[in-house]
């Protein structure tokens, strides 16, 4: 990939301020098509969970289901007292929660349909773990072209159950069921795919496969009590959430599997103090970029996500909240560098990705020991020839945008700044 002049009649993206007329019409519409949802008491958890088994039948859900609904309940409160949200915006926040509870309860059953689940191998996987915006959705197109590889893709990520199969992996039809939905969110965020890269049966991040973590505020929630929540977890609960997901990518792979599994999330920072323990032969990439550049441009991108639940964006709170889970990611990899070995991590940095993407992924397979074949390189320089980023685009955002300096997230980053310029020699912000 290479980075183009910018044109004058290049389109520009920015943060939206506030809800528009026409999304606010197109998700009224949306909460319409399931009346008895909407008939439910709004974000209780308890009710959904009771209309999901109507729907699709009664289960004893497992052992670890306090846990996970116990994350969700929380989630729920602080949503509905939280002043930010407008009517829509709870409506809408009920409307995605359940969809949670819904997968959940397909989850569970595919457990008890298929209990071979567990048994699924997963032989040295390999996980992105990076800030938004560093590189990683680019460098997982790129790991995933490896035919020897197994990396989720959106419409499984999206409606996982039943274990997808590869006889019909190409022509499943959940593939047009979520084509139809990103065209409507694409009418309600129509800047969204400008300035993230995604589609139907392209990889996507497996955010979407764990229960808890900073995946909801990602995805655009405000939730602060949640996020205590789930920072106060004990390493025994978080574990018991890592354990799930295993189950997960064992889940998808029940039929349909991969020489190695390959991953990527911010999530993944969050559990790295657990991560070995579910994934004992597990292989860890950091990504590394300008916090000053990063911070900011993930607040934008989240700006477009989040104006379905607000009807007005707060950018000072939202810069804030960025810049707290930046220093909380990257304070949980660097504390986990000190804990594992060295052997189980290689860092990437951004302007190193993009001067020479396929030198990239081959230190990567030289470190890890991964066969880099000429097969698996012909379809990487293929894919860079053709990137669908050649789209005509300019995301524009500052860090004075979002209530932010360059001194202030300077200072918060120090720490982490030192350490990677002591692992890679490497200075990510420049004067």
């Amino acid at each position: 990939m290479r980075r183009r002049k910018v044109d004058s009649d290049e389109t520009i993206v920015v943060a939206p301020e506030q809800r528009s007329p026409r999304s606010a019409q197109l998700l009224t519409r949306l909460l319409s098509l399931d009346r008895e949802l909407g008939a439910s008491k709004l974000l209780d958890v308890d009710q959904q969970l009771d209309l999901a088994q109507r729907r699709l039948g009664p289960l004893s859900l497992g052992a670890d289901s306090d846990l996970h609904l116990e994350g969700i309940r929380c989630l729920a409160r602080s949503i509905a007292r939280d002043p930010s949200y407008d009517d829509l915006g709870r409506y809408m926040a009920s409307h995605y929660i359940y969809g949670w509870v819904e997968r959940y309860v397909r989850f569970e059953q595919d457990l008890a349909d298929f209990p071979e689940i567990v048994d699924v191998p997963i032989a040295r996987p390999l996980f992105l773990v990076g800030f938004g915006r560093t590189g990683s959705t680019f460098l997982h197109h790129l790991l995933a072209l490896d035919p020897r590889a197994r990396a989720p893709r959106l419409w499984e990520l999206q409606e996982p159950s039943p274990p997808p199969r590869p006889e019909t992996y190409e022509t499943d039809p959940r593939i047009g069921r979520l084509r139809s939905q990103s065209e409507f969110r694409s009418a309600v965020m129509p800047d969204l795919h400008k300035i993230h890269e995604f589609a139907v049966q392209a990889p996507e991040e497996c955010q979407l496969m764990m229960w808890h973590g900073p995946q909801h505020m990602i995805l655009g929630l405000r939730s602060p009590d949640y996020w205590q929540w789930f920072r106060g977890l004990s390493p025994s609960q978080l574990d018991v959430l890592c354990a799930g997901y295993r189950r997960q990518v064992q889940h998808l792979q029940l039929f349909h599997r991969g020489g190695h599994w390959v991953s990527k999330s911010l999530a993944h920072a969050h559990f790295l103090p657990v991560l070995f323990k579910s994934f004992p032969d597990a292989r860890i990439v950091r990504l590394h970029r300008d916090p000053c550049q990063i911070i900011p441009a993930l607040a934008s991108l989240i700006a477009q996500l989040q104006i379905a639940y607000t009807p007005r964006i707060d950018f000072p709170d939202l810069g804030q909240r960025m810049l707290e889970l930046f220093e909380q990611s990257m304070a949980g990899m660097m504390q986990a560098d000190e804990e594992a070995r060295s052997d189980r991590f290689v860092d990437v940095v951004f302007d190193d990705l993009i001067k020479d993407p396929i030198a990239t992924v081959r230190a990567v397979y030289a470190k890890f020991g991964y066969d880099c074949t000429a097969e698996f390189e012909n379809l990487m320089r293929r894919h860079l020839k053709t990137d669908s980023i050649s789209r005509r685009f300019k995301h524009v955002y500052t860090l004075e945008q979002f209530g932010l300096s360059r001194a202030q997230v300077m200072a918060r980053s120090e720490g982490y700044l030192s350490w990677v310029e002591r692992r890679m020699g490497a200075r990510l912000c420049r004067p």
